[in-house]
């Protein structure tokens, strides 16, 4: 069984970290740094290169052999958590509209790793989860545009030049060249190499990448004073929320489908794990000046892993209750 390497569990507490480390910093030198921007914009799009590197694109037809759970969970996903996000954003952090549009850029991107650990934990179909994976991607490359000018658009104005050299820059770039990166070294060095010696060595020097990143983003931003981290309570209770009725909702989807035990694991953490690193660098090129956007997406990891690991313990109690009502699974389904 997976379990979560001390990495995994450290990585949220180092991100808040450097994040409130470089707001002292900020607050001791008192000052602009114009030029960390370009450090930001760098290290930024590394980490998104990083995160996107594993992902093979072949798989992406695997999914359809599980018809009726894939288009549930890519609904799920992409229609009703964009819509619930906002709307509870409204509920909650109206006041807070920074807050708002962080909260509604964490929630918006699908986990594409993290959620297959708490998928094999909880014992759910990883196979189904893996062929998801390109899915997710793709998907949320294609429709973040839209999400920035109708939902993200209606809480801050959205320059439409900057958001759509932010979603290039940082979503579509980045995947393209993953892409040829990921073919060029399993051809050259093979498979093995590519997705062991080489992608632990990424993953580490991703987290490093991530926090210069962050600790620049805060350094530079002369607008955030420590007097407003105290505002984070109100985002944490929108997170807790959050996570928890995609978990009711999951078991509620799984169950009415008849999805069975496995395939509504699957469900429950590929629609509540989120993808953090994929929107920092959209957050950095069109918010720029909005600190607190960019602290509501690092916060967001820190309620998410325990959380994750609170419904990994929940839901293999509900196995009974989901397994007495699965349907037959025709023969092509994934197994």
């Amino acid at each position: 069984m997976a379990r979560l390497s001390t990495k995994d569990k450290e990585k949220p507490f180092i991100l808040i970290g450097a994040a409130v480390l470089g707001i002292i910093i900020q607050n001791i030198l008192n000052s602009d740094f114009p030029w960390m921007t370009y450090i930001v914009e760098i290290g930024v799009f590394f980490v998104i290169l990083a995160v996107m590197l594993p992902v093979e694109i072949k798989d992406v037809g695997s999914a359809f052999k599980k018809i009726k759970p894939t288009i549930l969970a890519i609904i799920v996903n992409f229609i009703i958590i964009p819509l619930f996000s906002w709307s509870m954003g409204w509920l909650i952090l109206k006041n807070y509209p920074d807050f708002w549009v962080g909260a509604i850029l964490y929630t918006l991107t699908p986990c594409i790793g993290w959620y297959l650990i708490f998928t094999d934990i909880a014992k759910g179909d990883v196979a189904w989860g893996i062929s998801l994976l390109p899915w997710n991607i793709t998907l949320q490359i294609i429709l973040m545009p839209l999400y920035l000018y109708f939902l993200i658009g209606k809480v801050i104005p959205v320059d439409f030049s900057a958001l759509i050299r932010s979603v290039v820059l940082f979503l579509v770039a980045p995947f393209v060249l993953g892409y040829i990166i990921q073919k060029y070294i399993i051809k050259k060095k093979g498979r093995d190499y590519f997705f062991g010696n080489f992608k632990s060595a990424l993953s580490e020097v991703k987290l490093w990448a991530l926090v210069i990143v962050i600790l620049s983003m805060f350094i530079s931003q002369k607008s955030l004073a420590l007097s407003e981290i105290n505002k984070v309570g109100i985002l944490i209770i929108f997170l807790i929320i959050f996570f928890f009725v995609l978990f009711l909702l999951a078991v509620f989807i799984g169950k009415a489908f008849r999805l069975g035990y496995a395939d509504t694991v699957t469900m429950a953490f590929t629609t509540t794990a989120r993808n953090s690193e994929a929107v920092i660098g959209v957050a950095v090129a069109a918010f720029p000046g909005h600190p607190l956007v960019y602290m509501a997406i690092i916060l967001g990891p820190i309620v998410e892993l325990p959380l994750l690991l609170v419904i990994a313990k929940i839901i293999m109690q509900f196995r009974k209750f989901l397994e007495n009502n699965r349907e037959a699974i025709p023969s092509t389904d994934m197994k």
